[in-house]
């Protein structure tokens, strides 16, 4: 079900995706363009070992950061120097736990945190220190761009900081948090007099501090990561994330529901003892919509979330079916009739290969599993393709994994096919 949901789509587009007709070309040869699409995304990826904004930034965490982080408005930037260490995500985690004990255990509003942080830092190579001075409204740090440089090369700014004034608290806002959240900032960081990266972040509430849209964007040379939700309490809800170089776009996400969340309808839909848990997530989400770009693939789905659930909760209330292997068939059979998923060429909008649910069996255990069905009629299970069609691309893959680790001295572990994952 969480699979079908994610992947689910009631229109994706303004025409018909499904539609479309399959490419002409042969099987062998689609599957083939498949794997070095996603070796095209990793060679692109590649500029970004070069990038200058990294290296800046991590001799940024090497002057000592630490002093000017102290405040959680600027401690973000302190979370690049838990990267160098091995047990990084501890560490990352513990600092972001302290962050947010502070925002809700002190006395506290954002604007006081912002003002607080506002001032000039510069970098003084004698003493080793950034020295505070004076400034209104932003925040300026100063200092050599990289190890080789006798002088102050970078610059970060950190401004157009705005919050927005909650007028009808929700009941559980933090005691002691000020009734407002932040709206608006923007943060660029310059070597040489040239921007090289930079994020700027802008939000909308509801009066109870809901919120209604949430937009950031980070962008790395020519790269830029765009992430986007909208909700309109408690009825919809949409999250779209993209990486475009340039102006093309190597990779997206994007999902949306419609329903009723409310916590009215959530408890009465959720049912609970010391034993069992019972969730109606049909009568929650009442259809959804989703999509997968990949570079040149488009992967989407039409599903009826209503109607399975439905079906599912049918199913386990017939007690006619005791064989795990009718269970599963059965299972199967629900999913097709009321789901589709395909994948398509953006660039000739024709369809690669549609999808279809079947059952698995392993250990005398049964389970639905999708596969892809091409022109020809041929099969092959999401597994064996990533098992068998992708060498290329896990080559490809940990190769720039690799120069990540030397470049940048981190310990990111290199992919494998599910058949060699343990």
């Amino acid at each position: 079900m969480a699979t079908m949901v994610l992947f689910s789509c009631k229109k994706d587009d303004d025409s018909n995706p499904f539609d479309v007709k399959y490419t002409n070309e042969p099987v062998e040869e689609t599957k083939s363009n498949v794997e070095q699409n996603a070796v095209d995304m990793v060679d692109k990826l590649e500029d970004l070992t070069s990038a200058t904004a990294f290296e800046v930034l991590m001799h940024l965490e090497e002057l000592g950061s630490d002093a000017f982080a102290s405040n959680p408005v600027m401690e973000p930037l302190s979370y690049l120097a838990r990267l160098e260490d091995k047990s990084s995500v501890t560490s990352v985690f513990e600092t972001m736990k302290a962050t947010e004990m502070r925002l809700v255990v002190e006395p506290t509003n954002f604007s006081d945190l912002f003002n607080d942080a506002a001032g000039k830092y510069t970098y003084n190579s004698v003493t080793e220190e950034f020295v505070k001075s004076e400034l209104d409204d932003k925040i300026v740090i100063l200092f050599p761009g990289k190890e080789t440089d006798l002088t102050n090369t970078a610059s970060i700014t950190i401004d157009n900081f705005s919050v927005t004034e909650i007028t009808d608290p929700m009941e559980d806002w933090p005691e002691d948090l000020d009734p407002e959240l932040p709206s608006s900032l923007d943060i660029d960081l310059k070597y040489n007099n040239v921007s090289v990266a930079g994020t700027s972040m802008a939000a909308s509430y509801a009066s109870n501090g809901m919120p209604t849209k949430v937009e950031l964007s980070v962008y790395v040379d020519d790269f830029t990561f765009t992430t986007t939700a909208l909700h309109t309490p408690y009825s919809s809800e949409s999250w779209r994330n993209t990486l475009t170089f340039e102006s093309d776009i190597l990779f997206e996400t994007y999902i949306d529901a419609e329903g009723d969340w409310s916590e009215e309808n959530i408890e009465d839909n959720i049912a609970e003892d010391d034993e069992w848990t019972e969730v109606h997530i049909e009568e929650i989400i009442k259809n959804a919509n989703a999509h997968v770009i990949l570079m040149n693939l488009k992967v989407l789905g039409m599903v009826d979330v209503k109607a399975i659930g439905d079906a599912m909760w049918d199913l386990q209330n017939d007690e006619s079916i005791n064989d795990e292997e009718e269970y599963a068939e059965a299972m199967v059979e629900i999913i097709n009739a009321n789901a589709k998923l395909i994948v398509i060429y953006r660039d000739s909008n024709t369809k690669i290969a549609s999808a279809e649910a079947y059952v698995e069996s392993e250990d005398d255990d049964y389970y639905p599993a999708m596969r892809f069905v091409y022109a020809d009629g041929s099969k092959v299970s999401a597994e064996q393709f990533a098992n068998d069609d992708m060498d290329n691309f896990y080559e490809a893959l940990n190769d720039f994994i690799e120069t990540l680790n030397e470049e940048y001295d981190l310990y990111i572990d290199p992919v494998y096919p599910p058949s060699q994952q343990n």
